[in-house]
């Protein structure tokens, strides 16, 4: 499905568990932070909305250098099933209903991304840049196996 991708791209039905600033560029972090950094909004906003599958196992409270590079959580559009589009020049959230997009984010905007890791199977989480909520981690629920096609 390459040509999918260099042309329309390729969309998938997930779940959005809404985004969490992220309050320092990632840049500036070295892979272990960065993905801490995603696993720890995905506990976060897991627990959070109702009726996902919450985090897999206890966890412990997050170090203090995570607490202060994570912000405010946005959870306007969370728990609500979406249409994630991928093409190879953008990444576009929209609800499914009155296709209202949630977030567009060009491929140069995100700067890291994981996904169907051992411990957080079903979830794929991205930070990008964007005007409305600045530079912020996203999270989807993607069961099933979905989070490593995504």
């Amino acid at each position: 499905s390459n040509e999918k991708i260099s042309g329309p791209g390729v969309t998938y039905i997930v779940k959005y568990l809404g985004c969490i600033e992220v309050l320092r560029s990632m840049r500036s972090l070295d892979f272990t932070t960065r993905s801490q950094i995603t696993r720890e909004a995905i506990s976060l906003l897991s627990e959070a909305v109702p009726g996902t599958k919450g985090a897999p196992r206890k966890r412990k409270p997050p170090s203090k250098a995570l607490s202060s590079i994570l912000g405010k959580s946005n959870l306007q559009f969370a728990g609500m099933s979406i249409n994630l589009n991928i093409s190879t020049c953008s990444l576009n959230l929209m609800t499914r209903d009155c296709k209202q997009i949630i977030a567009n984010h060009h491929m140069q905007s995100i700067s890291f991304a994981s996904g169907g890791d051992p411990d957080t199977t079903d979830y794929v989480a991205y930070v990008a840049k964007d005007p409305v909520n600045r530079r912020a981690c996203h999270i989807l629920e993607c069961p099933d196996g979905l989070a490593q096609d995504v």
